[in-house]
Formats: structure tokens, C-alpha cells, sequence
């Protein structure tokens, strides 16, 4: 603005300097009906200015002296209003959209217009939602929402740094007593105190979060499988009786929660408690809770008694299941009965070839001697 400025004043200063210097003033004829006005080019151009001037003056008093009267301010109230309105429809036009840099844009100028705390509230959010925490604060310290100012400052924190946790764990702690059911605050201190290893808080805020359902079904699996297996991991390194007092501390419907108890196989495979890890497996291969395929995915198989008897009984129905004869391969190792484990892995091979099978055979090979096939399982394995 102040460029443009300086530019029409240099101009208007060119017109008059230049035909004062030239020695050639020029000259304006006006004519209207039978009057006639001459002057010079410098003096028409100084009344011009000095007539605008005086009109940009005129116009400024009357503005302010309409302002000033009861119509005048009803009427540019309303003016100003509407338009503070469509920006703010326009704001949520956008943001319906998921366009959130023009509804940050729109809902500005509705701010700007008319200063409502809810439009500040809105612009709070567009900007969190673009990553702008520090915006965010600003714009809500305008949206006269004192008494959620702590909530919501918590939130963004929580959003901005992931070790906010452990900085400000009293307060975040007490901002999840007062309000326990924010979706929001839970979700965020739920993934800050993942991020931070607090499993033993985290627990607490589980059975909230699933009545909220702030989580979708395999998020949620994983949550509570992660949750659970972290604590059995804490009671286990204090010795195996503090895992099966936490395994057994666990309500009837938790323990027949197959996440849960998957969480407790692994605790238990990590022990090395071979004995109860065959008894859990095999229980929840009768339920229906687990198959052969995801203890092979997950390295939960044992040679125990129990589950070797179900590998057993499944093949005499099954005998060219690649997955059962995987397992009975394995177990046949961990037994060292390579001869067996030999037998088992080349004819699940046979049936479904993959890398990790023909490892495991040409892991087999090599405890047998047989150099040569043992490099070409390795080769092959390899190639898949």
C-alpha cells in the first residue's frame, strides 16, 4: 500500500514539476453552456487533488456520523454480520471437505469480522488439524474457554511430543481423573503412554477405552496383546509363580480372551516354561482360538505332549497338511529326532514350498551330514 502511494505522489509531482521546468505550464479549457474556465494544467491538477482531498475528508465524517445513528449501526452491523457468516459457512464448507488450510482461511476473516469465541474455537482445531500446535494455542487463549484451557493444552501436547508423558505425567493423570470419559485425552494419552512404556497406568485405561470403542478391532487386538504381554513380562522376570498369580489374577472372561491368552503363550515361550506353554497352546487349539499356522507365524510351537498329540490326531485326517507337517517337523527337532524331522519337512515341502520351510529342512540335512542337499534347500529357500 505505502509503494502504491509513493508512486501516485511521484507521478502527481512529475506533472507538476515537469511543466514548470519545461517552461511550458499548458493549459485547461472547461466549458459548460455559455461559461468557459481556463487555467493552467498545474493548477487544474492541484484543485484535482485538493477535491479529492476534501471529498475522501467529507466522506470519512459522513461514514462516522452514520455509524454514529441507530440505523447506520444496524445497518453495517448486519452487513458486517452476513458476512462474517458466509466466511464461517464457507469455513465448514471446507472443513466438511477435509480442506483444512481454506477453512482456517475463512473462518480468519469470520474472526476478524465479528471476534465470537466459537469461531476462535474453530480455528483452533483447523490449525491443530494442520499440524500448527503453536496457532492452535493462540487461537485458543481468544476463545474465552478458560475452564477448558488445560484439557485442551494437554491434547495438543500430547499430539506434539511424545515424551510429554513423562513430563507432565501428574497432571496428564489428573486430567484423566476429571474427565475419564474424553475420547479425545484418552486415545492420545493412550498412545503417549505406549510410546513412553507405561503398561502398568496403561492397563488401567483399557476397559475405557473399550467402551468407548476409540479403537478399531485390530487396533484394539494389538493394544490389548501388547498391554497384557508386558505386564506378564514384568511378573515373569520376578519369577515363574508372579506370572501364573497375574495369569490367574485375570478375570474368567479375560483368561478366555484369545488375545490375551495369546499374550500369555508368548510370556510363557520367552520363559521357556515349556510345560504350562503346551498345555495353554493345545487348549486353545481345542477352542478354536489359535491354529498350527499362527503358532508357526509367531514361534509359539513346543514339543509338549499335549500339542504333539494334536499334530498327531489332525494329520491322521489331514496327512498332506504342510502346516501340520511343519510343526510335527519341528517338534521332531526340538525332540532330536531329525530322522522324523527330515520326513515331515520334505513332505510339507512337497506340498507347499516356502523359505522358512526349506531352512528348516536344510537345517535338518545338515545335522544329518548331507552337505549337498542341505545347500540346495538353502539355495532354493532362497529363491522363494
Amino acid at each position: 500500500m505505502r509503494t502504491a502511494i509513493t508512486i501516485i505522489v511521484l507521478l502527481i509531482a512529475g506533472l507538476l514539476v515537469g511543466p514548470l521546468w519545461s517552461g511550458n505550464t499548458g493549459y485547461v479549457l472547461v466549458a459548460v453552456g455559455n461559461y468557459t474556465i481556463e487555467t493552467s494544467l498545474v493548477a487544474a491538477l492541484i484543485l484535482l487533488v485538493v477535491a479529492l482531498l476534501i471529498l475522501g475528508v467529507v466522506g470519512r465524517f459522513l461514514g462516522r456520523l452514520i455509524r454514529g445513528t441507530r440505523w447506520g449501526v444496524k445497518w453495517f452491523g448486519r452487513r458486517r454480520d452476513l458476512k462474517a457468516e458466509q466466511a464461517q459457512n464457507e469455513a465448514l464448507m471446507h472443513l466438511n471437505h477435509g480442506d483444512y488450510g481454506a477453512s482456517s482461511r475463512a473462518i480468519t476473516r469470520a474472526w476478524q469480522l465479528r471476534h465470537l469465541p466459537s469461531d476462535a474455537l474453530l480455528a483452533a482445531y483447523t490449525t491443530q488439524q494442520q499440524g500448527d500446535i503453536k496457532q492452535a494455542r493462540e487461537w485458543l487463549t481468544r476463545s474465552q474457554q478458560a475452564d477448558q484451557m488445560a484439557l485442551t493444552e494437554m491434547i495438543f501436547a500430547l499430539q506434539e511430543s511424545s515424551d510429554t508423558v513423562e513430563r507432565r505425567w501428574p497432571e496428564l493423570k489428573a486430567l484423566l481423573h476429571e474427565y475419564p470419559q474424553h475420547p479425545s485425552l484418552l486415545r492420545h494419552a493412550i498412545e503417549g503412554m505406549r510410546a513412553s512404556r507405561r503398561y502398568h497406568d496403561l492397563a488401567e485405561l483399557l476397559p475405557r477405552a473399550e467402551k468407548q470403542q476409540l479403537f478399531s478391532a485390530a487396533e484394539w487386538d494389538l493394544l490389548q496383546e501388547e498391554v497384557h504381554f508386558n505386564l506378564m513380562l514384568d511378573a515373569g522376570r520376578l519369577g515363574a509363580s508372579l506370572l501364573q498369580d497375574y495369569w490367574q489374577g485375570l478375570s474368567r472372561d479375560q483368561r478366555r480372551n484369545p488375545v490375551i491368552r495369546r499374550a500369555y503363550l508368548r510370556a510363557l515361550k520367552t520363559f521357556d516354561a515349556t510345560v504350562a506353554a503346551d498345555k495353554v497352546a493345545a487348549r486353545a487349539l481345542k477352542r478354536g482360538e489359535l491354529d498350527i499356522a499362527y503358532l508357526l507365524e509367531h514361534q509359539l510351537l513346543v514339543a509338549g505332549p499335549e500339542l504333539r498329540h494334536i499334530v498327531q490326531e489332525q494329520l491322521k485326517q489331514r496327512p498332506d497338511d504342510a502346516f501340520l507337517l511343519h510343526a510335527l517337523g519341528l517338534m521332531a527337532i526340538e525332540a532330536n529326532d531329525f530322522t522324523l524331522a527330515q520326513r515331515a519337512l520334505r513332505k510339507a515341502v512337497e506340498q507347499q514350498p516356502s523359505r522358512q520351510l526349506l531352512f528348516d529342512l536344510a537345517m535338518v540335512y545338515d545335522k544329518l551330514g548331507d552337505t549337498a542337499n542341505a545347500l540346495t534347500c538353502y539355495r532354493e529357500g532362497l529363491r522363494h
